[in-house]
């Protein structure tokens, strides 16, 4: 229950931080709820959090040995994130650099959705596992089935996945772009986890990757 509370604490704290931005990029409240595409992907990132909540993470918790050398990544991934949560909003409002037509928002929340599933079931897939830093956690198994089972790191996927839904829910070339240069931080990031992964579990995650050759996306990477 504690975790839980923690957890929760945790996700909604920092998705309402995420949100005020992209409410004050817009700067407007009461005229950025006229639109049901708009609407929706805050209600499913809300959504999100709460479930965060219930998934077991450790959260900030470094277990029982962390690659504190990896640290460093987070700092443009912030960057890049606080960007991301208010550009395209901003620019949207003032319908600058954006995609023409409405129908691109709808698709996108259909992205967000997609994405955001696929982010939120993988953390309860690692249940006290995950951990926003890259450590391993008392008791830590290695996780080679389900979403692992089609890519090493299906969590970032859905993260990304669901931040290209965001930017075309807000018609947004620069948050296409964005989300572009966040993959720099989060390949890095990557590469760090399995350097910190072989070095703990050695041939057996050699033996993973072997198996499942794709790390971020399927015949691509």
């Amino acid at each position: 229950m504690h975790r839980t509370i923690k957890n929760l604490a945790f996700g909604l704290c920092g998705t309402l931080f995420f949100l005020g931005l992209v409410v004050l990029g817009w700067s407007d409240w009461t005229t950025f709820f006229l639109n049901s595409a708009r609407t929706g992907s805050i209600i499913l990132a809300l959504t999100g959090a709460v479930a965060y909540g219930f998934s077991g993470s450790s959260g900030l918790g470094i277990g029982r040995v962390e690659d504190r050398s990896s640290r460093w990544i987070f700092i443009p991934i912030i960057i890049v994130a606080v960007a991301f949560a208010w550009l395209p909003p901003r620019l949207d409002r003032l319908n600058r650099w954006t995609i023409d037509g409405n129908t691109v928002r709808y698709v996108g929340l259909i992205i967000i959705a997609i994405g955001g599933f696929v982010r939120v079931a993988t953390i309860f897939e690692l249940g006290h596992r995950f951990s926003m830093f890259v450590a391993l956690q008392s008791d830590h198994r290695l996780k080679t089935d389900g979403f692992y089972a089609f890519i090493r790191h299906p969590s970032y996927f859905g993260m990304l996945l669901a931040m290209a839904g965001w930017a075309l829910v807000f018609r947004s070339i620069i948050g296409l772009l964005l989300l572009a240069l966040m993959c720099v931080p989060i390949i890095a990031l990557i590469r760090a986890e399995e350097d910190f992964l072989v070095r703990e579990f050695g041939e057996q995650y050699r033996a993973y990757r072997q198996r499942t050759p794709w790390r971020l996306l399927p015949f691509m990477f």
